[in-house]
């Protein structure tokens, strides 16, 4: 899928936003066998992460009788989302999708494609309205504001589907961003089997910040944007610093911490950080 917002840029600003790298191509992983497939969705889904491509090439090759779909995320893109979930939907072989952390925004959607959905007693689902990033002048956010129209009206559908509740009822979860347990999604008829924890706390692998109403039994990771050289400078001179002394800062920051992808390690980002806040509180 090559959608005219996949650019270089907005990968970038995505990457910022989830606190993720670019480099890292692991972001599904199939485990292809003969008579069983599981096939892991462990992070955000999707562009600029995720190439839903091969995801969708991998998974036609799958000859084995039965699929599991194991998934904590906290969801992603969209259309990368739904044409995974349709990729799965149409697959010959018994789709098993089981929750196994956390299947948020459009990672509940992916989820609906079981034809047995699971999820662990301590887990949970999130369905929400779509959202975006975008920038632009008003005729551009009245454009937008309908495009996400339609796309919550295609999330209603499925929802309604696959659980059998009121188109109105669906809607009023889905504008106040709502969480269920395990137990609340098996009586909303968004899962179909809940599976014993054994105790186990749920943990996300990812910051759920992002979202407003994350309940607080979720330990998730903290999003930890590095910084490059340049944006050390434009911190500082945004706190109050001169310009050489940014300058300096940023230039020892480059000579002791920041490595051959432009960005800082963490020892260093954090002394920054510190410096940065120092400034700001006028210490």
């Amino acid at each position: 899928m090559n959608l005219n917002y996949q650019t270089k840029k907005n990968a970038q600003i995505l990457s910022k936003f989830w606190g993720k790298s670019l480099d890292r191509p692991d972001w599904f992983k199939i485990n292809n066998q003969a008579d069983e497939t599981e096939i892991f969705i462990y992070d955000v889904i999707g562009f600029p992460f995720m190439d839903v491509s091969a995801f969708v090439q991998e998974l036609s090759s799958i000859k084995a009788p039965e699929i599991t779909v194991r998934i904590n995320s906290p969801g992603g893109n969209f259309f990368d989302g739904l044409t995974i979930k349709n990729a799965l939907s149409s697959h010959p072989a018994k789709i098993i999708t089981k929750i196994e952390g956390v299947a948020a925004s459009i990672a509940s959607i992916i989820a609906l494609a079981g034809d047995e959905v699971q999820a662990y007693d301590n887990s949970m689902v999130m369905i929400h309205n779509a959202w975006v990033l975008i920038s632009g002048n008003s005729g551009d956010l009245i454009d937008m504001a309908a495009i996400l129209q339609k796309l919550d009206g295609n999330l209603l559908n499925i929802y309604q589907e696959a659980s059998g509740l009121a188109p109105e009822d669906i809607k009023s979860m889905m504008d106040a961003e709502t969480w269920f347990t395990a137990t609340e999604a098996l009586d909303k008829g968004f899962i179909d089997t809940i599976l014993d924890s054994n105790g186990e706390p749920i943990k996300a692998a990812f910051d759920l910040s992002i979202f407003n109403n994350t309940p607080k039994n979720i330990k998730s990771e903290k999003r930890n944007i590095e910084l490059t050289k340049r944006e050390v400078e434009i911190a500082l001179r945004d706190a109050g610093a001169s310009r050489s002394f940014a300058k300096t800062i940023a230039s020892i920051a480059a000579g002791s911490g920041i490595n051959s992808n432009n960005q800082m390690d963490a020892e260093m980002e954090e002394e920054i950080r510190n410096l940065i806040k120092k400034l700001k509180d006028g210490k």
